[in-house]
């Protein structure tokens, strides 16, 4: 039997059976039936995978169980299985039974509260019903005491933002109240709710706006103009000797200027009460008044105007003091709130739109306001010394003085340039002034040149003029008192304005001399009392080197005359000249009457020579007495001598070659028969002085 299942598992038959199977009988049914079954059993366990999840498990469960691995073990293995397996539901059918009892009772508490929430829920609708009308009474209330809160609350907003309490106007307005921090507080808080009216102007209704807006208004023009009266009011007390203004008076003028048209009122009538007060100080200083607050000497300025310099400097000096003490005590009203009332007058252009003529917005300039009002202050001081100056100029015919008064005004002219700025009113008046006070000395001087030069004619010792010498003493004290600072073309001014003229006609003096020699030397004078001159100015002007070179260029030129003049004068008197044309006229004659001519005519010449060497240098010294300059004198006879020894040189060695050449003749001069006929031996014996004789005898 057993072999036969193990047969069919491996698919074999035994060797002696009957592979025809007969189904015919039960027993064989039955049989196969069995093999077929465990065969499949075994096919299945065969093919089970001992990798697989579930087998492992069961493994696991098995080996946890601790079941022991016999016989009985395996035998009783899947009952024991099964056996739990039944338990287990057994024990889970327990416990749904518990549940379904559980349950039961929870459905009956359902039903139960079922039963009482509908209950409820009847009395809820009926009471609903009742409260309905109540509860919307109480909210239409709610609404309307929230919508009445909200209306309040922004009637108490719009009235404390946009209302001026009465109290607040009659601090605002009256002129009897106290300019304090409360005014100012309250004009802010004007000029504010008048700029949030524009917020109204927005919504559709504008009336409130409007009336808003024009309330305020009104009410901003009254503060300034209170503000502006207490301005008035107290610069007529201003006291400017305080070295601090009141800074109530600062942040006034810095609110005001957002009004342009009362703030530039308040600097005018400001500039008038000024300009009164200076004009009345300054003209106590010129008369020495017992009640000259503000004059700075106790003695009268007038008491110098004999001294036209002393007197326009005190009062140029008076006025420059006081323009310190205005700039000083005005600086912190412009200056330091330049910013403030810039924007201020900016802002202001809105508010008054009359002062908008130009498209282009003015920026504020504070050092600039501060320099015009200075100027204005000062306008009637300005007229009062110009018309003195003017006539202390005038009266004055010292053309020195009037140089003097224009450089002192020129200095003052610096000065109120960078006090005032060099476009101020002050500054122009001090460079008119300069312009007539130059007018007036350049007219001075052509009146003394013209004078002077009346009678020009040279003196007899050719010394220079006396008007010469008297411009250049003036010459030289303007230009000292000028200094350094003269420019080349001021110089070049008033060298025309002073010496143009004089040199001009001493010029013409020299051309009336018919002696070339005396007109040189004439010329050398003056142009050597002009170089003197500019020479010892030059160290304190030095621009006056150009004009020094000029001169000592044209006295260098009429040296070179002199010298020339002098050199022909001594090769005229010496006979050199007469003798070296005569040799050079007969170079082409024959030798022998050349010769026969310098034998016959070189001892008149030597006899000439020599009584002109005895006196020369005397000579020479005698006709170059009158040129004042004698180390010239002595430097143009010098210089004449050596040029006179130069062509002497060239005369001898002349001699000397026709010496040569007559001895070297066939038939010629000899000495054996220069002895024979009673002739000196050579020319040279004719005319024996030599170069180093004359150069010693000329020295």
């Amino acid at each position: 039997m057993a072999t036969h299942y193990f047969g069919n598992i491996d698919g074999l038959t035994s060797p002696g059976a009957d592979p025809t199977v007969t189904p015919g009988t039960g027993t064989e049914g039955s049989a196969s039936k069995r093999t077929n079954a465990l065969t499949t059993k075994i096919a299945s366990v065969l093919s089970s995978s001992y990798g697989d999840y579930e087998i492992r498990d069961a493994l696991r469960l098995l080996d946890d169980r601790g079941a022991q691995n016999n016989e009985e073990a395996r035998r009783t293995l899947k009952a024991n299985a099964q056996k739990e397996v039944i338990d287990c539901n057994s024990k889970i059918v327990d416990d749904f039974g518990q549940v379904a009892e559980q349950l039961k009772r929870v459905g009956a508490m359902i039903a139960t509260l079922n039963e009482t929430c509908a209950s409820m829920r009847e009395h809820i609708v009926a009471a609903k019903q009742e409260s309905d009308p109540m509860l919307e009474e109480a909210s239409t209330l709610l609404s309307r005491k929230q919508e009445t809160e909200t209306k309040q609350q922004l009637l108490d907003a719009f009235t404390t933002h946009f209302l001026v309490s009465p109290g607040d106007l009659n601090v605002l307005t009256n002129s009897a109240e106290p300019l304090d921090e409360r005014f100012f507080t309250v004009l802010a808080r004007v000029k504010q709710i008048h700029r949030d009216c524009e917020v109204l102007l927005g919504y559709e209704n504008q009336r409130l706006g409007l009336e808003l807006m024009e309330q305020t208004a009104r009410h901003l023009d009254a503060g300034f103009k209170k503000l502006y009266h207490w301005i008035q009011r107290e610069f007529k007390g201003l006291d400017l000797e305080d070295p601090h203004i009141s800074g109530s008076i600062r942040r006034a003028l810095r609110v005001l200027s957002e009004r342009p048209t009362l703030f530039q009122n308040c600097l005018d009538f400001f500039a008038e009460a000024r300009q009164s007060t200076l004009a009345e100080a300054f003209q106590a200083a010129l008369t020495g008044s017992a009640g000259a607050a503000n004059s700075i000497s106790a003695k009268a300025i007038e008491f110098s105007t004999h001294e036209p310099l002393r007197y326009v400097g005190d009062m140029l000096a008076w006025v420059h003091s006081a323009t310190v003490s205005e700039k000083e005590a005005l600086e912190g009203l412009f200056v330091s709130d330049a910013d403030e009332i810039s924007k201020g007058l900016s802002a202001g252009r809105a508010s008054e739109p009359w002062a908008r003529i130009t498209n282009k917005e003015p920026v504020f300039d504070g050092r600039k306001a501060l320099s015009d009002l200075i100027s204005r202050n000062l306008a009637a001081v300005c007229e009062t010394l110009q018309s003195r100056i003017d006539v202390a100029v005038r009266s004055t015919g010292d053309p020195v003085v009037a140089f003097k008064t224009f450089n002192l005004l020129d200095f003052y002219r610096d000065i109120f340039g960078k006090l005032v700025g060099a476009n101020s009113s002050l500054t122009r008046t001090i460079q008119t002034l300069q312009s007539s006070t130059l007018a007036h000395f350049e007219a001075v001087m052509e009146d003394e040149t013209v004078a002077a030069t009346a009678d020009n004619s040279p003196a007899m010792d050719l010394s220079p003029p006396v008007f010469l010498a008297t411009a250049l003493t003036q010459f030289s004290e303007v230009a000292r008192a000028r200094g350094p600072q003269m420019s080349e073309p001021e110089l070049e001014r008033l060298f025309a304005a002073m010496l143009g003229g004089i040199l001009n006609a001493c010029a013409e003096a020299a051309v009336q001399i018919p002696d070339i020699r005396r007109s040189t030397i004439y010329r050398a004078n003056y142009m050597g009392a002009l170089r003197v001159t500019l020479a010892a100015v030059c160290s304190q002007v030095p621009v006056a080197q150009v004009p020094l070179d000029k001169a000592t260029s044209e006295i260098r030129s009429l040296r070179d005359q002199l010298v020339e003049y002098l050199s022909a004068t001594f090769l005229e008197d010496s006979g050199v000249r007469d003798l070296m044309q005569e040799i050079d006229a007969r170079h082409a004659q024959d030798a022998q009457a050349r010769q026969d001519w310098l034998v016959q005519n070189l001892d008149a010449a030597a006899q000439r020579l020599d009584d002109f060497l005895s006196s020369a240098l005397m000579d020479a010294q005698e006709n170059l007495k009158n040129l004042l300059d004698r180390t010239l004198a002595k430097d143009v006879v010098s210089e004449a001598v050596e040029r006179f020894c130069a062509e002497f040189d060239e005369l001898e060695s002349m001699l000397q070659m026709m010496d040569a050449q007559d001895l070297g003749r066939p038939g010629g001069l000899g000495i054996d028969t220069a002895e024979v006929n009673g002739q000196a031996a050579s020319l040279r014996e004719l005319y024996p002085r030599t170069g180093a004789e004359v150069r010693a005898l000329l020295s």
